[in-house]
């Protein structure tokens, strides 16, 4: 049976006020509560904040009525969200009607260039302030005009966030969810790196900025091989979420596949030519291009044998994203089949965790150890098919 915060928590996530009002009505006690986190949500996000993010107006409405706060701000240890963050404007107007005051953060986001001018004349110093995540108000800029304008007052052009020590630009290279910024912000990227912004060959990639990718490459050849993870973007405090590309690409996304992702045909030619042979064989693996697979292993068919670390890497990272072909490939072109991934599991644990019956099946022919446990969570291929049908988003069962 359910408790009352988390009868409240399932009637928020049911997008139902009437339901909402209902608990809040049968539990008073909940009342003085209304501004700390919800139960079993996450991210320190409370009542309110959560009704925001569902768009529901009439629960809005109906939390405020038994006193939630609308200046509360979420808890999180990097700085938590306020209800002007992540809505939409049509729920931002509704929410200022309701005393939610904009801040410098959600003014860039929002592109409000004419409040956002108000503000930082009342105050110089909000264009350093930290909002949701640690971000300042160069991260949320939304438009070309709100950037430039955040630079001239001052703002630090490759401030890295908390949550993710990752640069504006760096969150700028795709829009993650649709109400969050009305449209994409690569312009706004583009902008902060003729201005002069830290950048790398993920970033050069995403944009598609072949010159920018070329001088990449000539001031170090190596940097081919750099890929989503803490190897090329470690972690300065030990809390951080990792890099925000991780969110944005995917974990171990190379330039290659990202350049692919966003249709940059030009750039992903350019970037194979550079590359070596080795990563050439991981790279068709994880493209399933079975027709360059064969003409590698046909020239080197001991290839395998020389591959780095991170290349060993990408079998479990292919079954971690759920890519059977590549899984495939890597196992006939002679990856080790119990190399182990993100939290010490192995391929045929994360495919029993999203259960993809035709990946195990596949690695099942290689003769993986079937009872290893020594990852992170302690738990066998069986144990693992277990929680991710509890809690994975499964395509195959």
């Amino acid at each position: 049976m359910l408790s009352p915060a988390q009868q409240l928590t399932a009637a928020i996530r049911a997008n139902d006020a009437a339901r909402t009002a209902r608990v809040l009505d049968s539990h008073p006690e909940l009342k003085p509560h209304l501004n700390e986190p919800l139960a079993d949500y996450g991210g320190g996000v409370t009542p309110l904040l959560a009704a925001v993010q569902y768009g529901n107006q009439t629960t809005i409405d109906a939390l405020l009525r038994a006193g939630a706060d609308i200046h509360t701000r979420g808890d999180l240890w990097s700085g938590g969200l306020s209800v002007l963050d992540e809505c939409g404007e049509t729920m931002a107007d509704f929410l200022m009607e309701r005393g939610a005051l904009l801040d410098s953060h959600a003014a860039a986001r929002l592109g409000r260039f004419s409040e956002l001018q108000t503000l930082v004349a009342a105050n110089p110093k909000v264009v350093a302030a930290r909002g949701a995540h640690g971000q300042t108000p160069l991260h949320f800029a939304s438009t070309v005009e709100v950037a430039g304008y955040l630079l001239e007052h001052g703002a630090e052009i490759d401030a890295p966030d908390v949550q993710h020590e990752s640069t504006p630009a760096q969150h700028m290279l795709r829009v993650l969810q649709g109400r969050h910024y009305r449209r994409d912000r690569k312009d706004v990227a583009l902008f902060l790196v003729n201005r002069g912004c830290r950048t790398d060959i993920l970033m050069a990639a995403a944009l598609g900025d072949r010159a920018l990718v070329e001088r990449h490459l000539e001031s170090d050849p190596e940097c081919i091989r750099t890929c989503v993870s803490e190897d090329y973007f470690p972690k300065r405090d030990a809390r951080s979420g990792g890099t925000i590309y991780t969110w944005i690409f995917g974990p171990r996304r190379t330039a290659h596949l990202i350049a692919r992702d966003f249709g940059h045909d030009e750039v992903f030619r350019l970037l194979m030519d550079r590359t070596p042979e080795d990563l050439k064989l991981a790279l068709a693996c994880e493209l399933g291009d079975e027709d360059a697979f064969r003409a590698l292993m046909a020239v080197r068919p001991g290839l395998t044998r020389a591959l780095s670390e991170d290349d060993r890497r990408r079998l479990p990272d292919a079954a971690q994203n759920n890519n059977t072909n590549a899984v495939r490939l890597m196992l006939a072109a002679g990856w080790p089949v119990d190399l182990l991934g993100e939290y010490s599991m192995t391929p045929l644990q994360w495919a029993a965790w999203h259960g993809n019956t035709e990946m195990v099946r596949e690695i099942l022919r290689y003769s993986p150890e079937l009872e290893r446990k020594d990852n992170e969570h302690g738990i066998t291929a069986l144990g693992s098919a277990l929680h991710g049908s509890e809690n994975g988003g499964r395509e195959h069962s």
